[in-house]
């Protein structure tokens, strides 16, 4: 039937434990009565009118689930019986001439099943002409808008709903103006349907990233936000636990400790537990949840990987570990709308214990001399193209002409580079600076503030506090000492580091003046 998911079968529920991973519907569906209730109040309550909604969310959360119970349902038609709901996977199309045809034919079949035979013969036409369009886009969008006009005249309501829309990045790359074109199909009231996506994303990201030029295609949706069960919904899902539980208090606070009332890793837990047999005892318990970790990390590395691609995990990193150094207020707002994090009072927090555990583990165990390598080359090419600048390519001497006091400085690396040089030969390094330490940097740009203070943007005062403290961390890293710094030591440095790569990547290097 055209009206389910991309697959070849409705999901099936029966009241009971819903199978980890899977859409959940009808009477297995929990809770969500306020987000259910916007998707009602925009796309169903008027016969006519309906309003582009997306819903968005952290991977696995609920969101298909939620799009599916509100609107695929046999029960959503029996009470909507002039509802044509369309159901795409995005990641299964290849194109937006692809979308536009699945949607006129999933249509189609659905006003076929209807039995009106009235409008079937009123539309058949147009339809005919959507399935005979190929080759032409612009000529593909306007016989799929007519046809959706004449399904409308006809007192049917289309609402599409898009899974997976974080995939028009990909859809939609090879036909600009693509998001424009769903656009209109929502926004023109000649033919207008119901839209509804469903992405980890927000738009204007998804947008923002495939083609800026679209940037009203945004507008027309109001954005609804899924995060985790609160405390009745999570009571609900343990209730669907086969068997008797002794202690379900204690089991709520196990699951809100370890997975924050999330459905899915809540979910994966009690599958588990329920395997076990009756009665759940508290033994069982810390058995299922010593075997659901490993699939709540292998949760974890795609969660991170999702807000790394976007930029987004060191500034939660950030946010909940500290310092915030690039993380901004909208930063925070669009992490909570999400519900990776919630405010405890003026502090912020994981949406669990246990991830909060986790990410604590990552930010101590990232590769602080890989991140100060690169800070080091960054920044020593930097100072050296800024020195070549002021001096000519024979720096050094002109330097110590001019500011006598860095005459040590430069002694003490031209002593250096001598003995690599006698040490390795050709192989040995030809920049000077190469051979510096963090401090001795500082005070060559604290001595040419004109031309670095500019970049960095800050007084030199702000800037001494961090090199001090990158000048103390460096040591430790450089000969495995990390058990010599403290928390708080590791954790400015990352800050520090990140702060200074991020100046210096807008700032590239000027090409070197030529020789001769």
């Amino acid at each position: 039937m055209t009206s389910t998911a991309d697959s070849h079968e409705r999901p099936t529920g029966s009241r009971g434990f819903p199978t980890v991973g899977s859409i959940v519907h009808g009477e297995d569906h929990i809770g969500r009565a306020g987000e259910i209730g916007v998707l009602r109040a925009r796309l169903l309550a008027s016969a006519t009118n309906a309003g582009a909604t997306a819903v968005v969310g952290p991977p696995r959360i609920g969101k298909s689930s939620l799009a599916y119970h509100t609107f695929m349902r046999d029960e959503v038609r029996a009470e909507h019986p002039r509802l044509l709901p369309v159901w795409i996977n995005l990641r299964t199309q290849t194109s937006a001439e692809h979308l536009f045809r699945k949607l006129t034919a999933d249509v189609w079949d659905l006003l076929e099943e209807s039995g009106d035979d009235t409008a079937v013969r009123a539309t058949e036409r147009h339809y005919r002409r959507v399935e005979s369009t190929y080759g032409d886009w612009q000529l593909l969008q306007d016989s799929t808008q007519r046809f959706l006009q004449r399904v409308r005249r006809h007192g049917y309501k289309v609402v599409l709903i898009l899974d997976e829309f974080d995939s028009a990045r990909d859809v939609f790359k090879t036909h600009p103006g693509g998001f424009q074109s769903l656009r209109e199909l929502a926004y023109n009231p000649d033919w207008r349907i119901g839209l509804v996506t469903t992405s980890r994303r927000e738009l204007r990201e998804i947008v923002d990233n495939t083609d800026p030029a679209e940037s009203t295609f945004p507008g027309i949706f109001r954005e609804v936000y899924l995060s985790c069960f609160d405390d009745d919904e999570l009571v609900e899902l343990i209730s669907r636990l086969p068997g008797h539980c002794d202690t379900p208090t204690e089991l709520h606070k196990i699951l809100m400790e370890l997975t924050g009332g999330h459905p899915y890793l809540a979910s994966a837990v009690l599958e588990r537990l329920g395997d076990m047999g009756r009665p759940v005892t508290a033994a069982n318990m810390a058995r299922a949840v010593d075997e659901s970790r490993p699939q709540i990390h292998n949760y974890y590395r795609d969660l991170e990987q999702l807000l790394s691609g976007d930029g987004r995990f060191q500034t939660l990193l950030e946010i909940l570990i500290g310092p915030q150094i690039t993380a901004t207020p909208e930063d925070v707002e669009l992490l909570r709308h999400q519900g990776l994090i919630h405010s405890e009072g003026e502090r912020y927090r994981a949406f669990s214990e246990h991830f909060a555990a986790h990410l604590a583990m990552v930010h101590r165990r990232s590769d602080y001399w890989h991140t100060w390598s690169h800070l080091e080359r960054s920044l020593r090419h930097f100072v050296e193209d800024k020195l070549v600048e002021r001096y000519g390519r024979d720096w050094a001497a002109s330097l110590v002409l001019k500011q006598p006091t860095l005459t040590e400085i430069i002694e003490k690396c031209q002593q250096a580079q001598q003995k690599e040089q006698h040490t390795f030969g050709a192989l040995a390094s030809r920049s000077l600076l190469d051979f510096t330490y963090p401090k001795d940097l500082y005070a060559l740009m604290a001595k040419h503030w004109d031309l670095f203070g500019p970049v960095l943007g800050k007084q030199k005062g702000y800037w001494a506090e961090r090199f001090d403290v990158l000048a103390k961390v460096r040591n430790p890293i450089a000969h495995n000492r990390m058990n010599a710094l403290t928390p708080a030591d590791r954790s400015l440095f990352q800050a520090y580091c990140a702060e200074l790569l991020a100046l210096l990547e807008t700032h590239p290097a000027p090409e070197l003046p030529p020789t001769g």
